[in-house]
């Protein structure tokens, strides 16, 4: 149960910070402020949802708590103040909401620098397909937006890709005694192949293949279809870190 809640709260920690670090790939002056407020609609449910979870177990004065706290602020002016051109006060208020973020991943991460670029890694993937697919749509809204920034974020996604395979490349030297017969690290033997396969099917190679098609397809201006096959991606790379997160949460073995 205690995983449960830890995984949870990682995940709405990703939530916030992956796809708020990511809102500079499109200029607000082009898109309009309302994808920046649907950006921030999707940010301020996953820090409430961060700190709900981070509630359940720390005091409301810890410093994640406050850091997160901090965060959803800024959210909110954000949302509320945000117009079509980004002034400094909001370039401001972006620093503030993901500084306190990324010191709230640290803390969580159990203030330790490699297992916090891990989770750093983690939150980079999901964040920015999710932010890629909600991209997407607004080209229903702005047909005329250049394709630009959804390229900007499918290169996003191969560089943090390759980050994360470096992570998974690296644990797989170090932990192959999790994958030898008769093992009694994890959950045995074909329980963590199983996790394995299906983490580096779905959480890597479908995404790795998709990506490529929607390229393809936003290089031809085909966005719908893009988007499409984002949706796809935003589900497979949920599967797969949530395979990877109970994998390290439960057993402390990097996917």
């Amino acid at each position: 149960m205690a995983e449960i809640k830890i995984i949870a709260e990682f995940f709405f920690l990703s939530l916030a910070l992956g796809v708020g670090i990511c809102t500079p790939l499109a200029n607000s002056k082009e898109t309009g402020g309302g994808l920046i407020k649907l950006m921030t609609s999707v940010t301020l449910a996953g820090a409430l949802g961060a700190l709900s979870c981070h509630l359940l177990y720390a005091p409301v004065t810890g410093l994640q708590s406050l850091m997160i706290a901090a965060s959803f602020v800024c959210m909110v002016f954000v949302y509320v103040f945000h117009r079509d051109h980004k002034t400094w006060v909001m370039w401001l208020l972006y620093a503030i909401q993901n500084l306190a973020l990324l010191i709230a991943l640290f803390l969580f991460m159990n203030r330790t620098p490699y297992l916090f670029f891990y989770g750093l890694s983690s939150v980079l993937l999901l964040g920015s397909i999710t932010y890629a697919m909600l991209l997407g749509h607004w080209y229903l809204v702005t047909p005329k937006l250049s394709v630009s920034p959804l390229k900007r974020s499918m290169i996003l996604i191969w560089i943090v890709m390759l980050f994360k395979l470096s992570f998974m490349g690296q644990a797989l030297t170090t932990d192959i005694h999790f994958f030898v017969e008769n093992t009694s690290y994890g959950a045995g033997y074909a329980f963590n192949w199983i996790m394995l396969t299906m983490r580096v099917l779905w959480g890597y190679v479908i995404i790795g293949v998709m990506s490529y098609f929607a390229w393809r397809l936003i290089s031809m201006r085909s966005t719908q279809s893009a988007t499409g096959i984002l949706y796809a991606m935003t589900f497979f790379v949920l599967v797969g870190e949530l395979i990877a997160n109970f994998m390290y949460f439960t057993y402390g073995m990097f996917l």
